[in-house]
C-alpha cells in the first residue's frame, strides 16, 4: 500500500506527503479522529514514506547490470556505510524495497508500533485485557529511543491508541517529547484527544482525520471481500467507521439466528452480550446505533402526524439511552429498556 490507497483523507494525506517529501517533520505528530478511519494505516505509510529506500535500490540494481555487462574489468564500488542511506524524497512509498517491506511485516528495527500486543508481550499477558497503556510500556520502549538507528535514517515510533495512556505514562513520556534525539519521530494514534494530557498535545503536531463517506466506507469494505449490497448496507451504519462496520457485521451475523417471531427475542438480544461489562457495553452501544438509524428512517419516512411524532420521540429516548450507556448505568436494562420501546413502533435491529 502507499498513501495513494488511503481512501478519505485527500487533504490529510497531501500534508503528511509534503512533510515526508520536505524531510522537515516534528519529532511528535498527534494523529486524532474516531475509531476505524484510517489513522494508523496513515501512520505505518508515513513511516514507510520517510524510510523508503526505493530509487537508491533501483541505482544500486543499474550499477550491477553494467557491472555484469562490463565484466572483470569493472571497478568495485565502494562498500556503503550502514548509517548513510537516505531515504527517497518523493513522499510516498515505493512498497518495492527492503524498508517498506519489513514495515508492512511489522519487522523493520527502527519502526516500533506500540500497543496492547506490545504490552501483552511484554508483560506476559492476554491483549485483551489490556485496557491502558501503562508507565512500564512508556519505560521498555523509551529504551530503543535513545539507541542509534540500525537500517535507516528516521525512528519511528508509533503508540496506537494513544488516549489509553494513563496520566502516569503521559508524564513519563513529557522528557522524550521535549527533547528527542535527532532523527527520532513519535506518532500517537488517539481516538479521544481529550483524554491526552494538554502538556502531551502541546508537544505534538495535531493533524486530524474525519469521519469517512459511506460511499469511502463501502469501497473499503468491497476491497476486504464483501459483496456490493452488505457493504453499502453496513456503510450507512458506520457513521463513518470501517471498524464499527465491522463490528456491525459481527453483531448482526451473531444474532441471525434470533428471529423477529421469537417471544423471547428481546430477552435472547441482551443476554447475548459477551460476559465481558466492558465489551459488552460497546455491544450494547452499536445495537442502540443500529436502532437509532432504523427509528430516523422510519421518522423521516412518515409524513406529518401523530405517526411522525411518536417516531421522533422514539429518537429522543434513543439518545438518552445512548447517553446512560456512557455513564455509571447497567448496560443490559438500558439496552433491553431501548429494545421494549423500539418495539412498540416496530422498530427492529437491522
Amino acid at each position: 500500500m502507499s498513501f495513494k490507497s488511503i481512501l478519505g483523507h485527500e487533504g490529510t494525506i497531501n500534508k503528511l506527503n509534503a512533510l515526508a517529501a520536505g524531510g522537515r517533520v516534528p519529532p511528535a505528530l498527534l494523529f486524532y479522529g474516531p475509531e476505524g478511519i484510517g489513522k494508523f494505516l496513515a501512520a505505518k505509510e508515513f513511516a514507510k514514506a520517510l524510510n523508503c529506500t526505493g530509487p537508491d535500490e533501483t541505482l544500486r540494481d543499474k550499477k550491477q547490470e553494467l557491472k555484469e555487462e562490463i565484466g572483470l574489468f569493472a571497478v568495485p564500488a565502494p562498500a556503503p556505510h550502514p548509517s548513510s542511506s537516505i531515504p527517497h524524497i518523493s513522499g510516498d512509498a515505493c512498497d518495492r524495497c527492503v524498508s517498506c517491506s519489513q514495515i508492512d511485516k511489522s519487522v523493520h528495527p527502527d519502526v516500533r508500533v506500540i500497543d496492547a500486543e506490545f504490552q501483552a508481550l511484554l508483560m506476559e499477558e492476554n491483549s485483551q485485557k489490556q485496557k491502558t497503556l501503562r508507565i512500564d510500556t512508556v519505560r521498555e520502549f523509551t529504551r530503543y529511543v535513545y539507541q542509534k538507528p540500525i537500517l535507516s535514517s528516521w525512528k519511528v515510533f508509533i503508540i496506537n491508541d494513544a488516549h489509553t495512556l494513563n496520566t502516569n505514562s503521559q508524564n513519563a513520556m513529557l522528557k522524550i517529547l521535549e527533547e528527542p534525539p535527532p532523527g527520532t519521530i513519535f506518532i500517537l494514534v488517539a481516538a479521544k484527544r481529550n483524554l491526552l494530557l494538554p502538556t502531551i498535545i502541546s508537544r505534538s503536531c495535531a493533524i486530524e482525520f474525519n469521519r469517512l463517506s459511506p460511499a469511502a466506507v463501502e469501497e473499503l469494505l468491497e476491497r476486504g471481500g464483501m459483496t456490493l449490497d452488505e457493504a453499502s448496507a453496513l456503510s450507512e451504519l458506520s457513521g463513518g467507521s470501517v471498524k464499527k462496520a465491522g463490528d456491525i457485521k459481527e453483531v448482526r451475523d451473531r444474532l441471525a439466528g434470533i428471529t423477529a417471531a421469537d417471544s423471547q427475542k428481546i430477552f435472547k438480544l441482551v443476554s447475548s452480550l459477551p460476559r465481558e461489562p466492558y465489551m459488552a457495553r460497546e455491544e450494547a452501544k452499536i445495537m442502540l446505533d443500529m436502532l437509532l438509524v432504523s427509528a430516523r428512517k422510519k421518522w423521516l419516512a412518515q409524513p406529518p402526524g401523530k405517526k411522525a411524532s411518536e417516531h421522533a420521540a422514539l429518537v429522543r429516548k434513543l439518545l438518552d439511552y445512548r447517553r446512560f450507556l456512557n455513564q455509571n448505568v447497567s448496560h443490559g436494562l438500558v439496552l433491553e429498556a431501548a429494545l421494549l420501546e423500539s418495539e412498540k413502533l416496530s422498530v427492529a435491529l437491522r
